[in-house]
C-alpha cells in the first residue's frame, strides 16, 4: 500500500465530526438505550476502534484512487477516529472508576477470574489504556514528523493489541461473569464485528502474499 493512505494528518473538521458522532452515540445509548454512562462510553470506544482497524485491510483488499475529499480517502480518519477512541476510553475509565470501584486500583484487579471475578477483565483494559495512551500521544502530526513514519508505523502497528485487548475485556463482562445480566445485543454485536476484523486481517495477509509471490 501506498505511504498516501496512511494517516499522518488530522483535521479540525473531522475531528469535529468524528468527536460529535461518539457522544452523540454515547447520549443514544444512555437515555435510549438506558446503559450507565460507563458502558456507553466503552460501547462507542468498541465501535470507533473496530472502525479504525478495519479500514486497513479493506484498502488493502480494494486499493484506494486517488481521491479529492475526505469521504472518498476513508484511510484518512484513522488518526481522528483512534483519538477518539482514547478519549472515549479513558471516559468509561473514569465512570467505571468513580462509580462501581470508587478508585480502588486493588479492588478493581480482585476477584478472581470467572463469575463475579473482574480482576482479568480490568487488567486487560488497564493495559489496552495504556497502550491506547500511547499511540493517541503519537497520532500527531508533530509527534510524527519527530519520529519518522516508519517508526510511527510501527508503533500504530499495535493497534491490533490493543483491540484484542479490548476485545477479552468485553467479552469477559458480557459473557463470563455475573456481575450484569448476561449478554445483550451490544454483546453479540461484538463477536460479529470481532470475527469481522479478523477475517480482514487474514484476508488482507494473503493477499500481500499472494502479490509478493507474483512479484
Amino acid at each position: 500500500m501506498s505511504k498516501n493512505t496512511f494517516d499522518v494528518r488530522n483535521t479540525i473538521k473531522q475531528h469535529l465530526i468524528v468527536g460529535v458522532f461518539s457522544l452523540g452515540l454515547v447520549v443514544f445509548l444512555n437515555k435510549i438505550s438506558g446503559v450507565d454512562w460507563s458502558t456507553a462510553f466503552g460501547r462507542v470506544s468498541f465501535l470507533l476502534i473496530f472502525l479504525t482497524l478495519i479500514i486497513g485491510p479493506i484498502m488493502r483488499l480494494k486499493k484506494p484512487g486517488r481521491a479529492s475529499t475526505p469521504l472518498k480517502t476513508p484511510w484518512s480518519w484513522r488518526g481522528e477516529l483512534g483519538i477518539w477512541f482514547t478519549i472515549t476510553a479513558l471516559l468509561h475509565f473514569f465512570f467505571a472508576m468513580s462509580g462501581f470501584i470508587n478508585w480502588n486500583f486493588m479492588k478493581s484487579l480482585g476477584g478472581g477470574i470467572g463469575g463475579g471475578g473482574l480482576g482479568l477483565a480490568n487488567l486487560l483494559g488497564y493495559v489496552a489504556l495504556f497502550w491506547s495512551l500511547l499511540l493517541a500521544l503519537t497520532s500527531f502530526n508533530k509527534v510524527i514528523k519527530f519520529l519518522g513514519v516508519d517508526s510511527w508505523k510501527w508503533l500504530q502497528s499495535h493497534a491490533y493489541v490493543i483491540f484484542y485487548l479490548v476485545a477479552g475485556h468485553l467479552l469477559y463482562f458480557q459473557f463470563f461473569s455475573t456481575y450484569g445480566e448476561g449478554p445483550d445485543l451490544f454483546g453479540y454485536a461484538a463477536v460479529v464485528m470481532i470475527v469481522t476484523v479478523v477475517v480482514l486481517q487474514m484476508a488482507g495477509f494473503l493477499k500481500a502474499v499472494n502479490e509478493h509471490r507474483k512479484s
